[in-house]
């Protein structure tokens, strides 16, 4: 679904023909809720970056980290830390400088541990933000494979901008739904074909329903 069909649906779900100014803020303010949770294949990318000092820019369509090695002959992975730990982590070894072993996602960037002492180069392998929609940039993988995550996005952050408390709640099941549909088909790609069952943890809260396959 393009990007002037979602509009023209998301109107025909609100009954609206009001909304037209206000749809690019609605498609806007979906595309930032799908980020946060999005990960799907079709959106994983590779590049590589050169570490020179403690931070590394990340990419600019960066979502969210997979995995992040030192591009050498033996591609060393580095372990993920919290900015807590990095930070114990360079104190137990006073600072000093060397072959990085650990990293922490810091704002729009990438922080070492042990400080590079030469130019490293990094692959990197993430998930990517969608690209926005828009009179330009008509479809991305969501629009073209999962429109009712934006049909059903849109609906609610209209139902919001219009203070319709009691349509809210429905579209944001709907949304969350799709999304879910999502994921799912996302793991039905990553571990084939066989029987979906559900099955929740017996210890701690769980807060989603997990899910298994069983051929």
């Amino acid at each position: 679904m393009t990007y002037d069909e979602i509009k023209t649906k998301v109107a025909e779900y609100l009954n609206r023909t009001d909304l037209t100014s206000q749809m690019d803020m609605f498609i806007d303010l979906t595309e930032s809720d799908i980020n946060k949770v999005i990960k799907h294949q079709d959106l994983i990318k590779r590049a590589n970056a050169v570490a020179e000092t403690q931070y590394t820019q990340l990419p600019s369509d960066w979502s969210r980290v997979i995995n992040v090695e030192l591009n050498t002959s033996d591609h060393t992975t580095l372990l993920q830390q919290s900015t807590e730990s990095l930070d114990l982590k360079r104190t137990s070894i006073d600072n000093v400088s060397g072959r990085p072993e650990y990293f922490a996602i810091t704002d729009n960037a990438i922080e070492l541990c042990p400080t590079p002492d030469t130019n490293y180069e990094l692959q990197l392998t993430y998930y990517a933000n969608i690209p926005a929609l828009s009179s330009t940039n008509t479809t991305n993988v969501v629009s073209d494979k999962f429109p009712d995550v934006y049909i059903y996005g849109c609906c609610k952050h209209a139902s919001v901008f219009l203070m319709e408390d009691e349509r809210i709640g429905m579209f944001q099941t709907l949304f969350d739904k799709a999304l879910e549909e999502v994921r799912l088909q996302q793991e039905r790609a990553s571990f084939g074909v066989g029987s979906l069952i559900p099955r929740r943890k017996k210890y701690g809260k769980a807060k989603k329903q997990t899910y298994y396959f069983k051929n």
